[in-house]
């Protein structure tokens, strides 16, 4: 494992736990400077840690609710927003796979190297496409059915959460879903106590405590619902990571 993502954490604060407030702290992946071999790493040992957290139960959960009334051979067109190394998307497959489900797969990131990681990871069987692209800014020459986004919208501002919430209600035709964690003091300590004991790549484990620390509670996702005039949508959550879905 390279040591250039552990040598760009040295001299940057501390992550700092604040439960009344978001933090404005960016993360290491965030202000780019790795090389394609270190982003691999990282976003290879962030997809085990998420594996090891359940972190994509809470989607597929919802995905079972969504489709259980329609017939298994509808097609269905599923965006994954933020995909990042494609673990989710390929998790999904496998959940389509086994229930006969037709899915059509597409997930975009901003980063073109993460994209590039991501079709890298994934085995062409798994008929998944990967675009580099920016939401808001996203018009493919299909409609979209459903739309997913895990672990993004604490990358975002409180103006721009508003934003995305309310292109997904305008660009989803049967409905979305967003996974993303809970501020609060237990995860950001666990995340710490865990990087060391799991041998996580270092900026997996201080970008972790970074996103907590910017993570939103469940008021302030009910204040951005409000905002954007999406309700009803609905908050669940499972295992300090709230899951705010809406169906049409």
């Amino acid at each position: 494992m390279s040591r250039h993502g552990a040598d760009l954490i040295v001299g940057r604060p501390p992550p700092r736990f604040q439960s009344a407030r978001r933090s404005a702290q960016t993360e290491v992946l965030d202000d780019g400077g790795l090389d394609l071999a270190e982003t691999a790493d990282i976003l290879r040992d962030l997809a085990r840690f998420n594996r090891l957290m359940m972190g994509h139960r809470p989607l597929l959960r919802w995905l079972d609710r969504v489709t259980r009334a329609a017939p298994p051979d509808e097609s269905v067109t599923l965006l994954d927003v933020g995909c990042g190394y494609g673990d989710l998307l390929r998790a999904v497959r496998r959940w389509a796979d086994k229930r006969g489900r037709r899915l059509r797969l597409v997930g975009i990131d901003l980063n073109p190297q993460v994209v590039e990681i991501a079709r890298s990871a994934t085995d062409t069987a798994d008929d998944i496409a990967f675009e580099v692209a920016d939401a808001v800014n996203f018009a493919p020459p299909y409609s979209i059915d459903l739309i997913v986004s895990s672990l993004l919208t604490h990358h975002l501002s409180d103006t721009e959460i508003v934003e995305f919430l309310r292109w997904m209600e305008r660009s989803a035709r049967r409905g979305w879903a967003i996974c993303d964690l809970q501020r609060g003091a237990i995860p950001f300590h666990f995340i710490g106590l865990a990087g060391p004991l799991l041998r996580l790549h270092p900026v997996v484990t201080y970008d972790g405590r970074v996103s907590v620390t910017r993570a939103l509670t469940r008021g302030e996702w009910r204040q951005r619902i409000a905002a954007a005039r999406v309700a009803p949508a609905e908050i669940g959550w499972f295992m300090f990571r709230f899951v705010i879905g809406r169906l049409k």
